[in-house]
Parts: structure tokens; sequence; C-alpha cells
């Protein structure tokens, strides 16, 4: 049996296929994004992502996401989702209140889910938001979805965890993966990858963003601890 991350890593496993939508679609998204982009594309999609994440600092960012969520507690229960995706828009230099959509997106983000003029408007949403429909902002949208579910998840499953925040992470890497499964195909087949030990993937496709994601999901632990004033 070849391991998760000899899998990942061999060209031979490709991506779940996507089709293209018009701009401002789900479609649209999907086939302009890192994460479904393969060879030069997807280098040139990639490298949009990382520079913007190499002008976020990670302190900022847990700074920020405490301070929302303490604030967020003061008026009743915490929307993890939304302080992670205001949070990530505010170090992109996007304007409040895009989560609610983001969230939606999320939802179909996956090739293998279909989605419905809900989303598609949705997308068109935070495509205005982000100035047009371009690389640049698919790479933008793409970095609200994919770490809206998936950082949200993992400080859900932290939240039982008595440590400081940086071993509750951990631990909850290990144990309660947010992310437990990719997809990936050969021959026409259906493959599902067990992440165990590689809770950010592995390979060309490895997340470009686990330290920004550990900072906000660290700044969120350490409100949601504090007692309300």
């Amino acid at each position: 049996m070849i391991e998760a991350s000899e899998l990942l890593a061999d060209p031979r496993f490709t991506l779940p296929p996507v089709f293209a939508g018009a701009p401002g679609t789900i479609g649209w998204l999907r086939t302009n994004v890192a994460r479904f982009s393969t060879g030069q594309a997807h280098t040139r999609r990639r490298s949009l992502v990382t520079e913007e994440l190499a002008g976020m600092d990670p302190a900022w960012l847990r700074r920020e996401a405490f301070d929302r969520t303490v604030e967020a507690k003061r008026f009743g229960p915490v929307d993890l989702k939304a302080i992670v995706v205001e949070t990530l828009a505010a170090a992109l230099g996007l304007r409040a209140g895009l989560s609610a959509d983001v969230v939606i997106v999320a939802k179909a983000y996956q090739p293998h889910v279909e989605a419905t003029s809900v989303e598609d408007a949705a997308v068109a949403r935070l495509v205005e938001a982000c100035g047009g429909a371009s690389e640049q902002t698919a790479a933008l949208i793409g970095l609200l979805v994919q770490a809206c579910d998936a950082t949200a998840g993992l400080v859900e499953n932290a939240l039982g965890e008595t440590v400081a925040a940086e071993e509750a992470l951990a631990a909850t890497l290990r144990e309660r993966p947010p992310v437990s499964m990719t997809r990936r195909y050969k021959d026409g087949r259906l493959i599902e990858v067990d992440l165990t030990g590689l809770p950010f993937g592995h390979g060309p496709k490895v997340c470009p963003g686990q330290v920004h994601a550990l900072a906000i999901a660290a700044g969120i632990l350490d409100a949601r601890r504090q007692a309300v004033c």
C-alpha cells in the first residue's frame, strides 16, 4: 500500500476534475484557484497566495483573533467561522462583513459538491469586494474559504484541551484533525486519502498557511478560555 505522503507527492494521482464557469460563479472560482490547478497555473496561482501570506505577521493575527473573540463573547455565543474569516480579511486589507458569503461558498467549494445560484451569488459578491474577477481575486477568496471551516474546526476540536493553546492545537492535529481526508483520482478511480499524521497535507498541495492558521486558532482559544469581564 502506498503511504499517503508518497501518494500526495505522486503526479500520477490527479486532482478531482473542475469545470469552468462564468466569472463570479463557483465554477470560475474552482478553475482559478491554486487548490485545483496543476502545472504552471498552479505555480503561478500558489505564488499569489504565498505572497499574501508573507505580508502577514502571525503575532498580529493571534492578537486580532483574540481581540475579536473577546469582543464577540460580550454579546453571546462566538461564531468561530466569522472570527476566522474576519481576522484573515482584515489582514488582507479587505472590508469587514464578508464571513457570511465565505461560509456559503465554503459549503460548495469542493468539486464533488453541486453548487446552486445561492453559492454563485455569494461568489459574485466576494469578487466585487475583492476588486473584480482575476486570479488575484480568486487567490484572496480561496484563502478565506479554505481557512474558514478548517481553522474553525481546529478550534472547536481543541476546546476540551486544558493545556496551553499551542499544546492543545498540536494534540488536536494529531488526534482530532478537522480535515481527515482528501481526494485524488488515478485511472478514473476515486481514491480517498487518509491524512492521519498529515493534517496540513503534503507535496505540492501542502497548505501554505499553516503558521497563520495556528496563530488565529491560538488567539481564539486564548480568548475563549478568558473569563468575560
